[in-house]
């Protein structure tokens, strides 16, 4: 069961030289490396082939591509593959030396059509800055695609991250799955979503195997309305799911509670990059670039508030007025803040 790695690259001349590393370092080394340098305008492409002229890692081929977004590179990448899996590695990413060896005991236990498994959130110097998983207990080895969705979007109980899976690439032909060219939020969740959906049986390995790197100049920590991007991603995957009954209540949960927590975690981090926009201006924004999607958003709501009765305070703020939601952020965030500093206080004191 050969898996094939696949690496988009753009821009990230300092840390894939960590990320090949992570790979040269497995037990197992029956997988192939592909690195699909996406018209990077540093360094990327010849760390990547210095690695490669070096001997450190057997099996791994370069192409160079003109620049056409994560997207692209990583369908160019699907199409350049051999392996039976394909999974996919972020250029800052790093895997740990078991991936591999576990992965292929899972494959060859049935073959399953997809394999996932536990991942950390870590920072620059590798410290740990969110566990999922931690307090996750009792997931089932084996589980079917429809139940890992409704486990991950009605129940809440598992996560999988773009590179803490490896699907059959035989079911992601059938199936006609590819990432969304021009889509630069929420084609990951999409692909998953509709890969999922195709699956008749994931396994889940109870290890952490894989480690996704936040960095600072992420498109979650900048001003840009393009997030809403996912939206689109996420009404695409729910398309997918139509007429499957055994899905309607992963795909009703899809395109309300989950669109609208997005919508939610992408505002605030529009409007917590910048302190010189204004929420309104940030709403007019989005409808220049996405018409309805805010409309869209006020009905999810409005309809909650009406089916559920209770709502969270967010909810109720923003459609009373959207800066009484914003004032409402300000507050949480300054909450937040002065806790750490406690926090910090107290640890320093007690040293």
């Amino acid at each position: 069961m050969k898996l094939s790695v696949i690496i988009p690259a753009y821009n990230v001349e300092a840390y894939i030289g960590y990320t090949l590393e992570s790979l040269a370092g497995q037990t197992n080394k029956e997988f192939e490396t592909i690195v699909v340098d996406d018209g990077s305008t540093d360094g990327t492409g010849q760390v990547v082939q210095d690695f490669i002229d070096q001997g450190k890692l057997a099996n791994c081929r370069l192409i160079r591509t003109k620049n056409g977004g994560v997207s692209a590179a990583r369908n160019r990448g699907v199409e350049e593959a051999f392996g039976d899996y394909i999974m996919f590695l972020d250029g800052d990413d790093h895997v740990a030396p078991a991936l591999v060896e576990s992965f292929v005991k899972a494959a060859e236990d049935g073959a399953p059509d997809v394999i996932c498994w536990k991942w950390l959130l870590v920072d620059e110097n590798g410290k740990q800055i969110f566990d999922f998983y931690r307090d996750i207990q009792g997931l089932p080895e084996k589980m079917t695609g429809a139940d890992a969705l409704r486990r991950i979007l009605v129940e809440k109980n598992m996560r999988i991250w773009t590179a803490s899976a490896a699907y059959s690439r035989v079911m992601l032909e059938d199936g006609g799955v590819t990432y969304a060219t021009g889509c630069i939020n929420g084609e990951d969740q999409e692909y998953t979503f509709k890969a999922l959906a195709l699956a008749g049986d994931v396994v889940f390995i109870d290890e952490v195997l894989s480690f996704y790197l936040q960095r600072s100049t992420s498109i979650s920590s900048v001003y840009n309305v393009k997030k809403f991007d996912y939206a689109d991603a996420f009404k695409r995957a729910g398309e997918y799911m139509r007429g499957r009954p055994e899905l309607k209540d992963v795909h009703d949960t899809l395109l309300s509670r989950h669109m609208l927590e997005n919508y939610f975690y992408n505002l605030k981090t529009c409007l917590g990059s910048s302190g010189n926009v204004s929420i309104r201006a940030l709403l007019r924004d989005i409808d220049k670039h996405y018409p309805h999607l805010n409309e869209e958003m006020r009905l999810v709501m409005k309809r909650q508030m009406k089916e559920h009765g209770r709502v969270n305070v967010q909810i109720r703020s923003f459609l009373i007025a959207p800066e009484l939601y914003l004032l409402l952020l300000g507050c949480r965030q300054a909450a937040i803040r002065l806790k750490a500093g406690l926090r910090s206080k107290f640890r320093h004191a007690a040293a």
